[in-house]
């Protein structure tokens, strides 16, 4: 009966959605998240211990690209090709 459904990322200017207000009786709430609800800081130094231990290998989420395709690297992340696109301010790889 009861849960949480978040809300998360950064949907386009003027995204909604509807929710019947019968979907958050009983204890269901509705929440918005946006960059990591602030705790950016110690998540980013947890990442980069495990990552120093070898249990993070951050390596295998990224998918570079050159500066010159950024409009490649957008629509490979629209369209779920590339789980993080990272853009190189040079083209050399």
């Amino acid at each position: 009966m009861r849960g949480t459904c978040a809300l998360i990322g950064g949907a386009p200017a003027g995204a909604s959605f509807s929710l019947d207000h019968m979907s958050t009786l009983w204890g269901k709430r509705v929440i918005g998240i946006l960059g990591g609800e602030g705790r950016s800081a110690s998540l980013i130094g947890a990442l980069i211990a495990l990552n120093k231990q070898g249990r993070f290998p951050y390596d295998k989420l990224i998918t570079p690209f050159p500066l010159s395709s950024v409009n490649e690297a957008l629509e490979a992340s629209r369209a779920g090709e590339v789980v993080k696109p990272v853009l190189r301010m040079t083209d050399a790889d």
